[in-house]
């Protein structure tokens, strides 16, 4: 080979070789930038779903409160109902429950004597 030829492929090779370097820095770059792009889509992704998680959380509070006062106060009516009503009609019905619950249904005695 003639020295020209050599110089010409010596130049060339180095040149080939910084081209790798800096396409090396550029693309260490690169991965930087999408690392620290990923970091921060993470973290606002992060933040979105705590705030939906303490929205879901409020909204399930307020209505389970609103259950409880709905319970509380069918409660309230039906006590009042309950405290409402008279002494013959409570006695009906304890006559009613306690003939079904004691053996031999409507006599008072377990022998059939009245």
């Amino acid at each position: 080979m003639t020295d020209g030829l050599l110089e010409n492929i010596i130049h060339l090779e180095k040149q080939i070789q910084a081209n790798v370097v800096e396409e090396q820095v550029r693309a260490a770059q690169w991965q930087e930038r999408e690392l620290t792009n990923l970091e921060n889509s993470l973290v606002e992704a992060r933040a979105a779903t705590e705030d939906q998680r303490k929205q879901a959380l409020i909204k399930k509070k307020a209505e389970l409160l609103h259950e409880g006062e709905d319970l509380e106060t069918a409660a309230k009516d039906w006590c009042q109902r309950l405290e409402n009503l008279d002494a013959s009609t409570l006695e009906e019905v304890l006559k009613r429950h306690l003939a079904a619950v004691l053996p031999g249904g409507d006599h008072d005695h377990p022998h059939g004597q009245s």
